[in-house]
């Protein structure tokens, strides 16, 4: 009966394979690559990724500040004309003319604050489409710092693998952007890594 050939080794059973140190292994430069649970974005994605709204949510902060100073005001001069409010020392009676563009101030940041609202929540609802279950490939400096050290920071940063069915929102060998990996780690280490048995035979019909 045929054996089935797996779609991936890892390190250490190529390793074995090979009758090399993981060391030397890594060293060769085959693709390697982890397994992450988590939100990946495309690197130039500066609007989905983590702070990428911070200018919104400031501006939506400051607009709802505004407003709320600005809707008093026109509840206390409105109290005022009807005689039902007296104004302190360090308030003005406003004229119709300067009331109707506070007026006009107050519909202008309404309008703001909704806009800015319902953009930010498509942004959080976006940013959920964009989960990875599923092996991403380490960036060089990662497999470098595993080889030199038996360990890496977990990446931030990794590359798209290529998708045989092409159905990936980010396209292959993009640089991606990591971010609410699940569970969180701190390491990555010769443990986490695969090798593609595709790049195994490239390699092996070459040597």
């Amino acid at each position: 009966m045929p054996i089935i050939e797996p779609i991936t080794l890892t390190l250490a059973e190529l390793a074995s394979r090979w009758n090399q140190p993981t060391r030397q292994v890594l060293e060769q430069g085959l693709p390697m690559y982890f397994y992450f649970d988590g939100l990946v974005f495309d690197f130039s994605d500066k609007w989905h990724r983590a702070n990428g709204d911070a200018e919104e949510v400031q501006d939506l902060e400051a607009h709802q500040t505004r407003l709320a100073t600005v809707d008093l005001d026109l509840q206390r001069q409105s109290l005022h004309k009807r005689g039902l409010l007296k104004l302190t020392q360090w308030e003005d009676a406003l004229s119709d003319d300067e009331l109707h563009h506070l007026q006009a101030e107050s519909d202008r940041l309404t309008t703001e604050i909704a806009r800015l609202g319902a953009l930010l929540k498509e942004r959080t609802e976006e940013r959920q489409r964009h989960v990875r279950n599923g092996l991403l490939r380490a960036a060089p400096r990662t497999l470098r710092d595993i080889a030199q050290h038996g360990q890496a920071k977990f990446p931030q940063f990794a590359f798209m693998p290529a998708s045989p069915a092409g159905n990936e929102q980010i396209a292959g060998g993009a640089v991606v952007a990591l971010e609410d990996g699940f569970p969180a780690k701190a390491l990555l280490t010769a443990d986490d890594l695969v090798v593609a048995m595709l790049d195994v035979r490239a390699a092996e019909a070459a040597n």
